[in-house]
């Protein structure tokens, strides 16, 4: 890639790479490799503290967020992980405003009691954001921290906040957040 591409450019490559590498490491899980895969969704609550391209008053946000993933656990304290999410929407100024796209991470876990562990993760997004200015596209860098419970070896519970700091959105920076609750499936 040349260095004259967009930083839109880059990013959407990046982001390409990075799901690359997670289907990768399932195909490689499927053909007998150690570690386990699993999947999840949650519900969220977002919270805007930014305007949208003119859209909102960086006070909160309206309607239910949702994030759908899969991840590759490579080590026991360790995994990279993929998804999904919609950031609901915020309403004020001239109109409402709303987030989605994509995103990877790479997730660290510490046990803190039996079945209990803190979760800690960074990566990259995507996202696409509709407003009364129109549509625009913005990478994201996404920092996450959460509380997994294990109800059973293959079932899990998780309780997490998560924020997106848009890097270009409507030519501007953006920060908006989610707490979510959900439930994660291994493999």
């Amino acid at each position: 890639m040349s260095s004259t591409s967009s930083p839109i450019t880059r990013s959407r490559a990046a982001l390409a790479a990075a799901l690359l590498a997670l289907g990768a490491a399932g195909a490689a899980q499927a053909a007998g490799a150690p570690g386990s895969t699993y999947v999840g969704g949650a519900v969220a609550a977002p919270d805007y503290q930014d305007p949208i391209g003119g859209s909102g008053d960086g006070s909160g946000g309206r309607g239910p967020g949702l994030k759908l993933y899969g991840g590759y656990q490579v080590t026991p304290n360790f995994a990279v992980e993929g998804g999904v999410f919609h950031l609901g929407r915020t309403d004020g100024g001239t109109g409402t405003g709303r987030a989605y796209g994509a995103y990877v991470d790479g997730v660290g876990s510490v046990e803190l009691a039996p079945q209990v562990s803190l979760l800690g993760s960074v990566g990259l997004a995507q996202a696409r954001l509709t407003a009364a200015q129109g549509t625009d596209y913005s990478p994201a860098v996404k920092l996450g921290v959460g509380v997994q419970y294990d109800i059973t070896p293959q079932t899990a519970l998780r309780v997490g906040y998560d924020r997106y700091h848009f890097t270009s959105a409507y030519g501007g920076n953006a920060n908006v957040g989610q707490t979510s609750v959900g439930v994660k499936f291994s493999y």
